[in-house]
C-alpha cells in the first residue's frame, strides 16, 4: 500500500491527525515491530482479565499455603506472571 500524505505545518490538529495515522500504520505494517518483546499490547478488557488472573493465582497460592499472605507483595510472583504474558500467554475469555 502506498500513500502520499500532505500536511500543513500551521494546522496543528491536522499534524496531530497525521501523526496518529502514521503511528497506526507503522504498528500495522512495519515488520520490524512484529517480533518486539519489549512491548506487549492488548486492550483494556484483556488487561483487566490479566490482572484478575494474577490476583486469582496469588490467592490460590495463599490458600494452598504455597506462599504466605504477607508475601503476596513480593516481586517474584509479579515477575513470573509478567514473564508468562511476554512468553505468549493471554488471559482466557470468561
Amino acid at each position: 500500500m502506498k500513500m502520499t500524505l500532505v500536511v500543513d505545518s500551521e494546522d496543528i490538529q491536522g499534524l496531530e491527525a497525521a501523526h496518529k495515522m502514521i503511528s497506526t500504520m507503522c504498528r500495522q505494517y512495519d515488520v520490524r515491530t512484529l517480533g518486539s518483546v519489549a512491548e506487549k499490547r492488548f486492550g483494556k478488557i484483556a488487561f483487566i482479565k490479566a490482572l484478575r488472573a494474577y490476583m486469582e493465582k496469588q490467592m490460590d497460592a495463599v490458600e494452598a499455603e504455597e506462599i504466605e499472605f504477607k508475601n503476596m507483595r513480593n516481586l517474584r510472583g509479579a515477575k513470573q506472571f509478567a514473564d508468562a504474558i511476554y512468553g505468549g500467554w493471554s488471559p482466557s475469555i470468561r
